[in-house]
Order: C-alpha cells, then sequence, then structure tokens
C-alpha cells in the first residue's frame, strides 16, 4: 500500500469507529487515498494488541499543509476477549479498542 508522508495528530475511538485527525502537504486534499491497514496479526500480551499503519496516496504537488479527520470502521479488528490495543505503526499513538 502506498506511504506518502502524513502527519497523525490525533486518533480516538467512538463505537466501533476509529477518528483519524491528520494533515500532509498538499493543494486541498481531495485527491488523496486513504486505508486504514491492518498487519493481520494479533500479538498475544494483555490486553492483546495490533498494529496498524494509516496509508495515503498523495499526488498532490501543492505545499500547503492540509488538516482532515476520517472515521474507519474497526468492528473487523474485535479478538477474543473485549479489548484489543491498537498501535498506529506510522505514528507515536496507541489506543485501547474496548467492545
Amino acid at each position: 500500500a502506498p506511504s506518502d508522508q502524513v502527519t497523525i495528530n490525533s486518533v480516538a475511538i467512538a463505537d466501533n469507529c476509529l477518528k483519524v485527525n491528520f494533515g500532509a502537504l498538499g493543494c486541498d486534499g481531495n485527491t488523496w487515498e486513504l486505508k486504514l491497514i491492518d498487519s493481520e496479526s494479533v500479538f498475544e500480551s494483555n490486553p492483546p494488541q495490533r498494529n496498524l499503519r494509516l496509508s495515503l496516496k498523495n499526488e498532490e504537488a501543492c505545499q500547503a499543509f492540509i488538516t482532515q479527520e476520517l472515521d474507519f470502521d474497526i468492528s473487523n479488528l474485535q479478538v477474543e476477549g473485549n479489548q484489543v490495543l491498537l498501535n498506529i505503526t506510522n505514528s507515536d499513538q496507541t489506543v485501547l479498542y474496548e467492545y
């Protein structure tokens, strides 16, 4: 998946959605393609952990710093038990997902 430069400002969970506030250089951000990618590995710890990465494809050549916020459905990341720690690998953000 693409890995253009992206700055993750904050992450939060509401219900089964991961809200990601992020920014990157561009013109207006309308052509950006973003995906939340799961490593598909569950690390056995207490609580269990999963590694995620925000993938950005950015072909905009402007130098303005654009900030956006997106919601991602994370219900498919649930594991046995009632919580999992989500590590956002291309930032220093970690968030506990309880369900």
